[in-house]
């Protein structure tokens, strides 16, 4: 009987510890990237408003509407305070009604030198930041870290507009580093609070098809060269800032069936906007421009890909602008190229959107 009641109490003991401390164990398995950092000393508030830059765009034909709804929307927002020695002190989601504000104090932000970083959509990157950790790594003549995601099969990015999941959006991220929080008194107030301007993570292809003939041009598919890159710095400091061991690959978007087909009527036009990562495709030691578009037709032949950034001109694309590339198909399968790239949603497009 003793040994029975010893091996029931022993069992029940087993229990109630395993109850009690899984909890703890599992918290202590957490990322310390992901978990804010305790705060030695001073802290105080700082008050945070939100906006998207070249959120106004103008579309002479009121399609701006659908892809500025998807382009400037903000689901989510994360806002960190990160400490000089790269410790994450605040790591704070905004609820709902902070989000519908778009203005946010945060509490218990140390006094001295900080860096502010605000992130929104990050769903968009298949993350939550709530459980994962930043990768925070080293770069070439800095003192400081930076943030990289990694996305080796491509598989959030390049996206075309109608494959974007409009409840996730496009990343857009906003930073200022060294920034000096000083003691005695809170740093902005909600009348007057620390602007955070977010840019979009990635950049815009405006592609505009024209076919220059008397009859129909159905395309089989859009084909580009090697500049789709796998990674990206969360947070912009610079107007070119691709990571250095970026890869890059070719992509193609083929359409299978004739009712996929990009039907383009005589002297036509239609539009197929994508999303990529920044590019630094086009280096040094490399003679031809990765830069590069073609098309497959049904019956017009192929329009063999050609250079839509020519030699001596830029040589990279940049996260928040928007590269226009009006391509016209002409006989003989002679394709003629333009391009321009601009602040995003500057310039004005007339046809009706198609992807």
């Amino acid at each position: 009987m003793k040994r029975e009641l010893k091996s029931y109490l022993a069992g029940w003991l087993a229990l109630y510890l395993a109850a009690v401390c899984l909890p703890f164990l599992l918290a202590g398995c957490a990322s310390d990237s992901a978990a804010p950092w305790p705060v030695d000393g001073e802290t105080t508030s700082v008050t945070l408003r939100m906006s998207v830059a070249g959120a106004v765009g103008t579309r002479t034909d009121g399609t701006e509407d659908e892809y500025a709804t998807l382009e400037n929307r903000i689901n989510t927002l994360r806002v960190l305070v990160v400490t000089d020695g790269n410790k994450i002190a605040v790591n704070h989601k905004l609820t709902p009604e902070e989000l519908a504000a778009q203005t946010v104090t945060i509490e218990n932000v140390p006094v001295g030198k900080v860096t502010f970083c605000v992130l929104a959509n990050e769903a968009a990157l298949g993350k939550d930041y709530d459980t994962e950790e930043f990768e925070l790594v080293d770069v070439p003549g800095r003192t400081s870290k930076k943030a990289l995601l990694e996305d080796p099969d491509r598989t959030y990015f390049p996206k075309r507009f109608s494959e974007v999941n409009i409840d996730k959006g496009l990343p857009m991220s906003w930073i200022v580093r060294d920034y000096e929080v000083k003691s005695g008194s809170p740093t902005g107030t909600p009348g007057e609070p620390l602007e955070a301007q977010l840019v979009r993570c990635v950049a815009k292809l405006n592609i505009s098809m024209n076919n220059d003939l008397d009859s129909e041009i159905n395309i089989k598919a859009v084909n580009f060269g090697t500049f789709f890159g796998d990674r990206l710095y969360l947070f912009g400091e610079q107007s070119l800032d691709v990571p250095g061991s970026t890869a890059y690959e070719a992509k193609s978007y083929p359409y299978e069936t004739e009712a996929d087909y990009i039907k383009i009527p005589a002297y036509g036009e239609k539009m197929l906007v994508c999303y990529i990562y920044p590019s630094y495709a086009w280096l040094p030691e490399m003679t031809d421009s990765p830069y590069t578009i073609g098309f497959a037709t049904l019956a017009k032949g192929t329009y063999p890909q050609k250079a839509f950034i020519a030699e001596g001109a830029l040589k990279s694309i940049a996260r928040n602008t928007q590269v226009n590339i009006r391509a016209t198909l002409s006989v003989d399968a002679r394709l003629i190229l333009k391009y321009e790239v601009v602040d995003w949603g500057k310039k004005e497009i007339t046809v009706p959107p198609f992807n």
